[in-house]
């Protein structure tokens, strides 16, 4: 699926079997196949314990070179929690409630950091047009990125 269809609102394609026939309505014989894309983004609040944080607030530059949130990760893996421990510093902004879950369902606080973590991301296709409902899922840390290498080169 092409990048065009996330900005305009195209999350993915329904599918079913060649066997079996069409049925009106919700019918578990269908599967919802979203388009994803794999993108850098930067760290801004953490939830849990900043040392060992369970989800992680990312953003990344529009634009104008604002920095606008993409989402609340899923849950991190242990080892992840453990690698993205030991860069996160607290801004000492009070913490911010955030929702949890597509179409305001749950909230937790996160704590504002410091935007010098950037890890690597699932995310919807259409988090270029910073319109993903899904949380994104943090594959690895990439230490080797800061928030500049995040702009569009000039």
């Amino acid at each position: 699926m092409q990048p065009e269809v996330s900005a305009v609102g195209i999350e993915g394609c329904l599918i079913k079997r060649l066997d079996q026939p069409y049925r009106v309505g919700r019918n578990g014989d269908w599967i919802k196949v979203r388009h994803t894309v794999v993108v850098d983004a930067v760290v801004i609040g953490a939830t849990g314990s900043p040392s060992t944080p369970v989800e992680l607030l990312l953003a990344r530059p529009d634009a104008t070179g604002e920095l606008r949130r993409i989402g609340l990760s899923q849950p991190l893996s242990p080892a992840l929690r453990a690698q993205a421990g030991p860069h996160l510093a607290l801004t000492g902004e009070p913490p911010v409630r955030v929702s949890t879950g597509q179409f305001g369902r749950g909230e937790t606080e996160y704590k504002p950091v410091h935007p010098t973590l950037v890890v690597e991301v699932e995310v919807e296709g259409s988090v270029h047009a910073f319109t993903n409902r899904l949380r994104p899922t943090v594959h690895r840390l990439r230490s080797d990125l800061t928030l500049a290498d995040l702009y569009p080169a000039p």
